[in-house]
């Protein structure tokens, strides 16, 4: 009697629940299903729940039709609101009554994974029992020159997430990459117990921690994904608006960091004025060498190489999107973010 091979591999797998929330998404969704579909993890270990968030395009019909020969593929209306939570919070909560899988991962609807994408972020699940919460790496694809500008940022950001947290210090996770243990998650009370935050991802990462499961931070190809870009300006400062949000809450003395980062430009120009622009360009030279040696290593073991050129000029963008997103966020305007509207 010969045995399936396929059948003794999906056995050795723990089951895996993925988690979508999309709303009018018509244009990507299905791009994302089907990298989730190519991936290499078995078929018959894997649960993917799209949460149907109230869309009013094609959303849920494309998904309907392009999941019903796929069996580990479930499409959910979003219909029920959980503890006062509203937008991909309240997805989340909803999808996690109908998840059966030993780990939660959490991706979003622009987003596509990479073939091993599963395998990779289960990993340290695997190996660290303690470990509770895993976030992966993610960058932009786009042609434009701002749609470079913002991978680099994002992979700036993580770079300097994974070196925090390999000194232990929690500062937040990421919502369109991201896992954790159906035990980390139920020792929060999940999104059923926690208090509504328009940064969902920020809210569960520092419950997790606070419950003692430990965190990771990884960068490399197994949990590489890639995210579409902010095409308009609106888009772009209601992003940045609501990531400022997350920030603020973080220790003081990182927040203070990140104002001095945003603030550069204005601190530069006053050393100039006030004391020496060689004193001034030595400052900038220090700033832009340091960023630069932090995320060129990142850009390279992603393959990423199309961003080295733009290292230089990217300091300029940097300082114009940083001061702009202070200024931004001081201004009383509520969030707007996926149509709907937060305060």
């Amino acid at each position: 009697m010969e045995i399936d091979e396929t059948v003794l591999v999906a056995e050795k797998k723990p089951l895996v629940t993925i988690w979508i929330a999309a709303r009018n998404e018509e244009e990507n969704i299905i791009e994302c299903l089907a990298s989730i579909d190519a991936t290499k993890f078995p078929k018959n270990q894997l649960q993917v729940l799209i949460g149907d968030d109230q869309s009013t395009d094609q959303t849920a019909r494309l998904v309907a039709e392009y999941i019903q020969d796929k069996p580990y593929f479930e499409l959910i209306s979003i219909q029920k609101t959980i503890n006062n939570q509203r937008g991909k919070a309240n997805v989340l909560a909803n999808l996690y009554e109908y998840s059966k899988g030993k780990y939660f991962l959490i991706t979003d609807a622009d987003v596509k994974v990479n073939p091993n994408w599963i395998a990779g972020m289960i990993k340290g699940f695997e190996n660290n029992p303690k470990l509770g919460h895993q976030v992966g790496v993610t960058a932009v694809r786009g042609k434009s020159l701002w749609h470079q500008y913002q991978s680099i940022d994002w992979l700036h950001a993580l770079t300097l997430l994974r070196t925090a947290a390999f000194i232990n210090l929690p500062l937040t996770g990421l919502g369109n990459n991201s896992g954790m243990t159906r035990e980390a998650y139920e020792a929060t009370g999940g999104y059923a117990k926690i208090p509504f935050s328009i940064t969902e991802d920020f809210a569960l990462f520092h419950e997790v921690v606070q419950q003692g499961f430990s965190f990771r931070n990884s960068i490399n190809q197994q949990v590489f994904a890639e995210t579409l870009p902010m095409t308009s300006l609106k888009e772009f400062l209601h992003q940045r608006k609501r990531w400022m949000v997350g920030a603020l809450q973080c220790p003081w003395w990182i927040v203070f960091l990140l104002y001095c980062q945003a603030l550069f430009l204005p601190i530069l120009v006053a050393v100039a004025c006030l004391h020496s622009w060689k004193i001034a360009l030595g400052i900038w030279v220090i700033k832009w060498l340091g960023q630069t040696l932090t995320v060129l290593p990142t850009i390279v073991k992603l393959k990423q190489f199309h961003l080295i050129r733009h290292l230089l000029s990217y300091e300029l963008y940097a300082n114009w999107w940083q001061i702009t997103m202070v200024i931004f966020y001081a201004i009383p305007v509520k969030i707007d973010w996926k149509g709907r509207i937060y305060s």
